[in-house]
């Protein structure tokens, strides 16, 4: 049993040392054995002024960071054998490395000097580093690289410099690198690429001076590195570029020009085979020729947006025959053929200056998605406008002039696109639409940016497939409980800023929905002014959320949410609304509420808040958010947190409220003010709201045409329409009852 015991022992004395190296560390440092023959010492913090000299000798990994180390010297990293990788980052002292520091780390493969404030490393500083093979001085202030810092290195096969000060590349620079396979210069000061920077290294694929201040291209630094793969010259001040200067990069695929001030390309991408890939983007460019893009055999993306372009001469593409995605959005393009397009599946034309459809459609009979949006097109839209497309699978269609001006969409006009999914009439000023009969398959429809006021209750029913549905920024104040019938996959849908006030206009429409979370901020933006049972006449059996942000709900009433309604509801959350009370019997029906969100509301902590404290208190709700934003001695406290006996309201007597509407007009004549009166009386003070006789709930601020509330009750109807005519009804609500009373009014012809 005693040799068991020790047995026992021995092991965890054995996993103490490996798993708590830090016995065998430096002051400031953490070790860490990783059981592969790797050790890891990162020494880190404002204590250390220099390198640590005890770091032990079988260390692999090293890591210096966050220190006060203002310089790297000779000697710093000795009885290092095995270190194959070193990091000295984030030392925003650190402004000078001595040449010879790293001569004893003969091991040393990837070497990392980030983030630190030095402007220049001597050259020869990697001599004796035959092994190195990746450089990371990232994000520090050098300003040169010198002939002689990487020149003639044997082993190095990636160079990370980028966001950097570097202003200059002296000649060979990168010289008779063999193994070299990427360099990033990014985000430097550079202003021009001259001589033979790469002479020999012959092997480069990747190579990025994105984001420096290049004007100039010496037509000759390119012609010793021809197996670069992907260049990235953009977002610099490129104006021109010579015919010839990317020839020699015969296995070129990728080539990022863009944020220029290129003005022409004609001819500079010529007779490169492997070139699959173009960004032109916000450049200058004006005029494509037939001559601009010849002899690419694999071009398949081409980016030409943002420019000035004015003309595409006829047959400028036709050559490109595995041309897959062509963007010519945000030119000045007023007419356009798509004749030779025949590979093209996505093709981009919005924001131009098109007056007509693009002419020979077919040309282009591969195309899988089309955009149209923001051209000032008025030409006519005519029955299978787009069957020259059966493949069409996305159209975009916003901001189109023709629509606007006729203010209708009639869905015939895409008969014949078997395939598409994706269909944007955003932006068109439409008044109405007729229902979509012939493409069952779109699973993304956007109409936001509309004028729609109403939706045929048979508007979707073709629709099954949908999935997104984009209503946002229209007029509608009603839906049609059929709305949303059969859509089984609609999990997505926008109806925010919108006219809806009466949540019992859109609550049985939504109640169709297979899934129903919350309304992700779906009915955001709405004038929602009152929520209560008849608010949701239809039960919500989907419904596991309730989200109404940032609205103008000023009354929850009683039995608002219970469990017939909301049989499901775990989460409730009605934030940045002026409510100032709440009754616990508006959620306390709720079976499955674990979520009460009501931050950033009104709430007057008194004693119209003390039934809803006390409840909370007996329910235990996981999590509640509620805090008190009046009286002054309570604001900024948690409901939960006040005591009950702190719930108190300034009455003499507590009473329901009581609504006289003596003295409101009755009868006007069309064109006139009607004045409706509705003084309130009662205590603590009461919420109220006016009912229209179209079922519109207002209240102050609600921002409805022609009817304003205002903070006395009174109801003003400007400019009277005989369709105002009918009954309105003022309600005024507290925590000790509610009151309603009718006031009726004509609104006559002259």
């Amino acid at each position: 049993m005693e040799a068991v015991r020790l047995c026992y022992y021995t092991v965890l004395v054995c996993l103490f040392y490996h798993l708590n190296p830090s016995e065998a560390c430096p002051k400031s440092c953490f070790c860490r054995d990783y059981f592969d023959n790797n050790y890891s010492v990162s020494c880190n913090g404002p204590t250390i002024s220099a390198i640590p000299r005890d770091i032990p000798k079988n260390v692999t990994d090293l890591d210096i960071g966050n220190t006060q180390i203002t310089m790297l010297r000779r000697g710093d990293f000795v009885d290092m054998p095995k270190l194959t990788s070193l990091r000295v980052g984030w030392n925003e002292n650190l402004t000078m490395v001595e040449e010879g520091t790293f001569d004893n780390l003969l091991a040393l493969t990837s070497l990392r000097l980030d983030n630190n404030t030095f402007t220049k490393l001597p050259a020869g500083l990697f001599t004796d580093l035959k092994n190195l093979a990746q450089f990371d001085a990232r994000a520090s202030k050098l300003e040169t690289i010198p002939r002689g810092l990487f020149t003639d290195h044997p082993a190095l096969e990636e160079i990370q410099l980028f966001n950097n000060n570097i202003v200059d590349l002296e000649e060979e620079a990168f010289a008779r690198l063999p193994l070299l396979r990427s360099v990033d210069l990014s985000s430097n000061k550079l202003t021009s690429l001259s001589g033979p920077i790469f002479q020999g290294s012959g092997k480069l694929t990747k190579l990025s001076f994105q984001n420096n201040y290049i004007v100039t291209l010496d037509n000759h630094v390119f012609i010793d590195i021809p197996n670069i793969e992907e260049l990235d010259l953009s977002k610099n001040d490129i104006e021109g570029i010579d015919v010839g200067a990317f020839y020699a990069l015969q296995h070129l695929s990728i080539v990022n020009l863009s944020n220029n001030k290129i003005t022409k390309i004609d001819n500079i991408f010529y007779s490169l085979p492997k070139l699959h890939t173009i960004y032109l983007y916000a450049n200058k460019i004006s005029v494509i020729l037939n001559t601009t893009f010849v002899a690419l055999p694999a071009l398949s993306t081409l980016n030409l947006e943002d420019n000035a372009i004015i003309a595409v001469e006829g047959g400028s593409f036709q050559d490109l025959g595995n041309l897959r995605s062509l963007s010519l959005n945000s030119n000045q393009i007023s007419q356009i053929s798509l004749t030779g397009l025949h590979s093209v599946t996505e093709l981009y034309i919005g924001s131009n200056k098109l007056h007509q459809f693009p002419s020979n459609l077919g040309g282009a009979d591969h195309l899988q998605t089309l955009d149209l949006s923001d051209n000032p097109i008025q030409e006519p839209l005519g029955p299978e406008q787009f069957s020259a497309f059966p493949r069409l699978s996305k159209l975009f269609l916003s901001n189109i002039s023709y629509l606007k001006s006729v203010g209708t969409f009639e869905p015939t006009v895409l008969c014949g696109l078997d395939f598409l999914d994706t269909l944007d009439l955003s932006y068109n000023g439409l008044i109405d639409i007729a229902p979509f009969e012939c493409t069952p398959t779109i699973t993304d429809l956007r109409l936001s940016y509309n004028n729609l006021t109403f939706i045929a209750s048979s508007l979707f029913h073709s629709l099954t497939q949908l999935v997104s549905l984009g209503l946002s920024s229209n007029q509608l104040s009603y839906m049609d409980p059929d709305t949303f019938l059969g859509l089984d996959k609609l999990v997505s849908f926008d109806l925010t800023l919108n006219n809806f006030t009466n949540m019992a206009h859109v609550a049985p429409a939504l109640a169709n929905l297979p899934v129903f979370q919350v309304y992700p901020d779906s009915l955001y933006g709405n004038p929602f002014v009152y929520l209560g049972p008849e608010s949701f006449p239809t039960p919500m059996k989907n419904a596991t959320g309730f989200n109404i942000p940032s609205g103008h709900i000023r009354v929850v009433d009683e039995g608002t949410f219970s469990a017939t309604s909301f049989p499901n509801l775990t989460r409730v959350q009605l934030t940045d609304n002026p409510l100032r009370f709440l009754p616990a019997s508006a959620v306390d029906k709720l079976p499955k509420l674990t979520d009460l969100v009501l931050f950033d509301n009104t709430f007057k902590c008194d004693c119209q808040l003390k039934g809803l404290a006390t409840w909370l208190r007996e329910s235990g709700i996981p999590r509640v958010f509620l805090t008190c934003a009046s009286p002054p001695s309570l604001r900024g406290k948690d409901l939960q947190d006040v005591p009950l006996a702190d719930l108190t309201c300034d009455c003499q007597r507590e009473e329901a409220p009581s609504i006289d509407t003596r003295g409101s007009d009755t009868s006007v004549h069309e064109g006139q003010t009607a004045t409706l009166k509705c003084k309130i009386s009662g205590c603590p003070e009461a919420e109220f709201f006016w009912t229209t006789p179209t079922g519109a709930i207002l209240a102050v601020d609600s921002g409805f045409p022609r009817m304003e509330v205002l903070d006395s009750g009174t109801l003003v109807v400007t400019e009277s329409r005989e369709e105002d005519t009918g009954v309105y009804i003022c309600t005024a609500v507290n925590y000790r009852g509610k009151a309603i009373k009718e006031v009726p009014l004509v609104v006559t012809g002259f």
